[in-house]
């Protein structure tokens, strides 16, 4: 089972058979996935606050491709101020989604006319 944002992932990831196969292993353990608003390049502070609330309230990240398990984990890039997180339960993309997508991540949607 997993949600929208992961099965758009990897449909479009069946284009190229090897970066599919990279992103399925990575993504796999965590197949509830959000796009979040960390923040700017220049401020690192909502990303660094994010990141620390997930260790403490989920544990290690996980790096799939290194062998470290984890049940939640961040994507490597960046854009715009938005980075993919994922989950491996529903539960914690609902915990994450009540505690980070605030008036901030609200204001950004609206500044770059994205749906809510």
């Amino acid at each position: 089972m997993s949600n929208e944002l992961h099965q758009k992932m990897l449909s479009h990831s069946r284009e190229d058979a090897d970066r599919g196969e990279l992103m399925r292993r990575v993504w796999s353990p965590t197949p509830f996935m959000v796009d979040a608003f960390t923040g700017s390049i220049g401020n690192h502070n909502r990303y660094r606050e994010m990141m620390e609330w997930c260790r403490e309230q989920f544990g290690s990240q996980c790096w799939p491709i290194h062998g470290d398990d984890g049940v939640w984990q961040c994507g490597g890039a960046t854009i715009h101020g938005w980075t993919w997180m994922g989950f491996s339960t529903l539960d914690q993309l609902n915990e994450f989604v009540e505690r980070w997508f605030d008036d901030d991540w609200r204001q950004a949607q609206k500044a770059l006319r994205m749906p809510e």
